[in-house]
């Protein structure tokens, strides 16, 4: 692979700084060993089938859950800018606001999908079978699956996204207030202090 290199009407030194550039890319390119990997057709297929499950909204919305499940709650009790209490209800808050987010967004997204699903068949005579599909792209679907799929999700998708303009203030904000007393109530320092007296 060749980069070309670009170059600007002022120049610091010599062929100028957009060709340093680009030598050193090319250099740094050139170090790296070619190579290609070979797998067999049952590894192929799996690996186009994970990518067809996490391509789709809710588990993708899942899967966006859980990585932030794990890192900002422990970035939000580490800032020690605050003060330890701020800190506890902060996390506490962080962690209500994924589950609910992402529980909500997980049942949204999956029943947008289904629906989207089921008015995008091209196999099925059903009434309401194609009625998510342009006229001037059944055609063009039935040829390549992959165009439907992408589609499907793109469509469930935006329609997730206008459902959730809504389920954001009836559902989601409610069951975070929900979530967040109830992790204030559970972590609450004074409350764990005395169950401890209690048990000791």
């Amino acid at each position: 692979m060749k980069i070309q290199p670009e170059y600007n009407n002022v120049a610091m030194t010599g062929k100028g700084w957009s060709f340093f550039k680009s030598s050193i890319k090319q250099k740094i390119i050139d170090a790296v060993p070619q190579a290609t990997i070979k797998d067999g057709a049952k590894k192929i297929e799996r690996w186009k089938s994970i990518d067809e499950k996490i391509s789709k909204p809710a588990e993708n919305r899942l899967i966006m859950g859980a990585t932030a499940l794990v890192t900002q709650p422990v970035i939000d009790y580490n800032n020690h800018k605050v003060d330890k209490e701020t800190r506890r209800v902060s996390r506490n808050r962080t962690i209500a606001k994924i589950l609910a987010g992402t529980g909500v967004g997980i049942v949204v997204r999956g029943s947008c999908y289904s629906l989207v699903n089921k008015m995008t068949e091209l196999d099925s005579k059903g009434k309401y079978s194609k009625a998510l599909i342009p006229e001037s792209y059944i055609d063009k679907f039935s040829k390549t699956i992959k165009f439907l799929r992408n589609y499907k999700s793109a469509l469930s998708t935006g329609l997730a996204i206008l459902a959730m303009c809504i389920t954001n203030f009836a559902i989601d904000a409610p069951l975070t207030v929900y979530l967040t007393n109830k992790l204030n109530a559970k972590t609450d320092p004074a409350r764990l202090k005395n169950k401890e007296g209690n048990n000791g």
